[in-house]
């Protein structure tokens, strides 16, 4: 029926059962393309991009094309503790329940940087979690004016430490909350710890050396009197061990 309705496109080819690389091999001999892909039987492809894919693979002579795919999980709500070890999270993908953050008092600073408020406090009250394959938040990046600039931490640099304090207080209250989820303990130091990178960036690149080490040393210092495994997750970067072990 498709090679009637699709001439050109479809093409049926009759074999006995041989298991699923015959089915493969036998699309191999038979394929009369420039390029060729395999899809199993219980995946399907996104249609609405293949347009543009198949614009590359006109264009392009390479020997092998990669795109990226999205995994769907057959079911739709996991639980979080499964998935936060794979998850990269960022204000730009998150959509948060409004009661978790209404019920939980989510509060932010009045000040830049606090987007990484806005994504770790409701983190422990996040049981559960959908991923959806639609691209929806455009991220505009390298403008000079935008707060990630260097130039604009360098000017902003006590709002940034500000939200590391707080983001280390609250990772420190969660610890010691006596109902705390490993998992989602490991989640908030990783995030954290990178927030500390950024902060440590910002230090290490000022003009004034001799203050930027000490501003250093102080940072690691209050880290690690709130959080002896937050301190821990820090120095297990190199830049961070490297500084700790030679006394910055």
């Amino acid at each position: 029926t498709y090679e009637k309705k699709y001439p050109g496109t479809f093409r049926l080819i009759s074999q006995k059962n041989a298991g699923p690389g015959s089915t493969v091999n036998s699309g191999i001999k038979h394929a009369t393309g420039k390029y060729f892909r395999m899809v199993d039987g219980d995946d399907w492809v996104n249609t609405a991009q293949m347009g543009a894919f198949l614009d590359i693979l006109e264009k392009t002579n390479a020997d092998m094309v990669c795109a990226d795919h999205c995994c769907v999980d057959h079911e739709m709500d996991v639980p979080f503790s499964s998935v936060c070890n794979q998850l990269t999270v960022a204000m730009h993908n998150v959509t948060y329940r409004t009661d978790i953050l209404q019920k939980n008092n989510i509060h932010l600073d009045n000040c830049f940087y606090t987007d990484a408020e806005y994504l770790l406090y409701p983190i422990p009250y996040v049981k559960t979690v959908t991923v959806a394959p639609q691209t929806i938040y455009m991220y505009r990046v390298s403008l000079s004016t935008q707060s990630m600039n260097i130039n604009s931490l360098q000017r902003n640099c006590a709002m940034h430490e500000l939200v590391l304090g707080h983001l280390s207080d609250a990772y420190a209250a969660y610890e010691n909350s006596g109902t705390s989820e490993p998992k989602t303990a490991a989640f908030l130091r990783r995030n954290i710890a990178r927030i500390a990178g950024m902060q440590l960036f910002i230090y290490l690149t000022a003009t004034d050396s001799k203050a930027a080490k000490q501003s250093a040393k102080a940072m690691v210092k209050t880290i690690k009197g709130k959080s002896e495994t937050l301190y821990t997750e820090l120095n297990g970067a190199k830049s961070f061990k490297m500084l700790t072990s030679t006394n910055f």
